[in-house]
């Protein structure tokens, strides 16, 4: 498996891995700035592929465990071996033109360069985005880069008897002096890319405002605690024999969520918590505990309990004999679900007028976000 290949596993794995630090990465962004940011995003999400692709580059190819068995390990601890082999082996006059290429193919030139790059982008990425200092990249790199020749020395962690790949000093202080290239070089990107600060102004100021698309996360995330909560009351019920049917939890759960809850932390849900959201009065104070629970009831029962709605539609469809009649019931049910579906996007989230809710109990929703003094 050549170099290539091996960027390319990365590429291909890269999306789950993403996938998995999704979450979290947005629920520490909207907790601390209100919003998430896009080139903040692909700005870690380039620098957890590049540490993928520099981690399959170090222990890929694996080799088969019956050849690792007829390996013996190898130690280099000689520091600057390899700029003395390359004096050795390397055909080189500054006068003939012609021998300048026998340095690029040059095994120990090739080798060298290709550590000094693996680290360029970790001493950038650091002294950009994490503001180290001179120390702190020189450190991190070296700590890294011994990271690497650990992985390689203990076979990968002990999965094969011994190293499959020759541990060698040279490796950590050519990786390292890649580290310090990357920080030397920062400002001729940082002219180019805007700065963390800026980046942390913009979110600051997104994360002020109350965005559709905030509220619908808000609405997503309240969902997925609420179907935590309806997993736990499902699992009590089922063992200990109670009567409770899937539609009931389902409300019991919403209740928790859209009332209990805001009750408890005076106008935030689980959701509006995580992305610093609160409800209000109209004139930005603190909302009574009967507007919250006002709210939020005329709120669940317009726009939360479909499947509760379904369950009462199904019980009376089941003591009527006339199927044509339970058809036309069961049509005219999902009608109203997309009618009320277009009517709330085009009215909320293309018009952005107030929810009825919000209309109804004298309410709103508010940031909490502050820009920092």
């Amino acid at each position: 498996m050549n170099y290539i290949s091996i960027i390319y596993m990365a590429c291909l794995v890269f999306p789950i891995l993403a996938f998995l630090i999704t979450l979290p990465y947005i629920i520490f962004n909207y907790n601390k700035y209100g919003s998430v940011s896009f080139v903040r995003t692909l700005l870690i999400y380039l620098f957890i592929l590049y540490l993928l692709s520099a981690y399959f580059l170090i222990i890929m190819p694996l080799p088969k465990m019956e050849y690792v068995k007829t390996l013996t390990t190898e130690v280099q601890l000689s520091p600057f071996l390899i700029l003395r082999n390359i004096i050795r082996t390397v055909n080189f006059n500054i006068k003939d033109v012609s021998t300048y290429i026998n340095v690029i193919r040059n095994p120990f030139v090739y080798q060298s360069i290709y550590n000094l790059l693996l680290t360029v982008p970790f001493g950038l990425f650091l002294r950009y985005y994490f503001k180290f200092n001179f120390k702190k990249v020189l450190s991190s790199t070296f700590i890294l880069s011994l990271f690497f020749e650990l992985t390689q020395l203990t076979g990968l962690y002990f999965i094969y008897p011994h190293a499959y790949r020759l541990f060698d000093v040279d490796d950590i202080i050519i990786n390292t002096l890649g580290g310090i290239l990357g920080y030397l070089i920062t400002p001729i990107f940082s002219k180019i890319l805007p700065t963390k600060e800026d980046l942390d102004l913009k979110s600051y100021e997104r994360g002020m405002k109350v965005s559709s698309t905030k509220r619908v996360t808000t609405f997503v995330i309240d969902l997925a605690f609420g179907f935590i909560i309806f997993l736990i009351i499902y699992v009590i019920n089922y063992f200990y024999n109670g009567e409770l049917n899937y539609y009931n939890i389902y409300l019991i759960s919403m209740i928790v969520i859209f009332i209990i809850v805001p009750l408890l932390t005076k106008g935030s849900s689980p959701g509006s918590k995580i992305t610093n959201l609160k409800i209000t009065r109209i004139d930005d104070k603190t909302a009574s505990w009967y507007q919250i629970i006002f709210r939020n009831i005329v709120m669940i029962f317009i726009y939360v309990p479909f499947y509760y709605y379904l369950y009462i539609i199904f019980e009376f469809v089941n003591e009527i004999s006339n199927n044509n009649y339970c058809s036309i019931i069961i049509i005219g049910y999902i009608s109203s679900i997309i009618l009320i579906s277009i009517f709330v996007f085009i009215r909320n989230f293309i018009l952005h007028k107030r929810f009825l809710y919000e209309i109804i109990t004298k309410t709103k929703i508010i940031s909490t976000i502050k820009l920092p003094e």
